[in-house]
């Protein structure tokens, strides 16, 4: 797939914290020279009734950024980065898709029949709000989040850069003085929030 403004690579690292863990690394970049900002975004997932996009490593979210934006995105994993096409909505689409869950975005829509989905099958399943400091690190960028989903609250780390290989590398050099290390064992937030884990 051609890579343009709508279409990009995803290159992220991430580890599951606990609530000190996240107090501790956020006052730590709070109080950096690096640039920073703080970010509410609120997640709408959608998928078939079987989840069959779940199930097959993909995620359909429309997100609202600040309480001023929304944007749809249609995010397909992959071994060394993940797909990611990317739509900013008019309140027409918006309206249409939280009410009605039509897409109407030809790329998504083609990426998803392509996949063996019907779109015409796609609903809202549930939610996620995210509270995220982001910090501009030299070559990529942290991302601190606190999530609140279906009464649970967790926490996670991730960074995204231009390369699987330097996001993994960063991640660990920034959680080891805060005695962390990466498992192998992260759920993304879709399937936390759709699986109630």
């Amino acid at each position: 797939m051609e890579v343009n403004d709508n279409i990009n690579m995803e290159y992220e690292a991430r580890v599951m914290i606990n609530e000190e863990q996240y107090l501790n690394i956020r006052k730590h970049y709070l109080d950096s020279k690096y640039p920073k900002e703080e970010i509410v975004n609120e997640n709408f997932y959608f998928d078939t009734e079987d989840l069959k996009l779940t199930n097959s490593f993909k995620v359909l979210r429309m997100r609202k950024i600040n309480n001023c934006e929304y944007e749809l995105t249609l995010k397909i994993k992959g071994e060394n980065g993940d797909i990611e096409i990317n739509h900013k909505l008019t309140d027409k689409e918006k309206d249409n898709l939280l009410d009605k869950s039509i897409i109407s975005y030809s790329p998504i829509l083609d990426k998803l029949k392509e996949s063996g989905i019907d779109p015409s099958a796609i609903k809202y399943i549930t939610n996620l709000k995210t509270e995220r400091l982001e910090v501009r690190l030299e070559h990529s960028l942290l991302v601190i989040d606190k999530n609140y989903y279906r009464n649970k609250v967790d926490f996670n780390l991730e960074v995204e850069s231009d390369l699987k290989s330097r996001a993994n590398s960063q991640l660990k050099e920034i959680i080891k003085p805060f005695g962390l290390s990466i498992k192998k064992d992260y759920i993304n937030k879709a399937k936390r929030a759709i699986y109630n884990l």
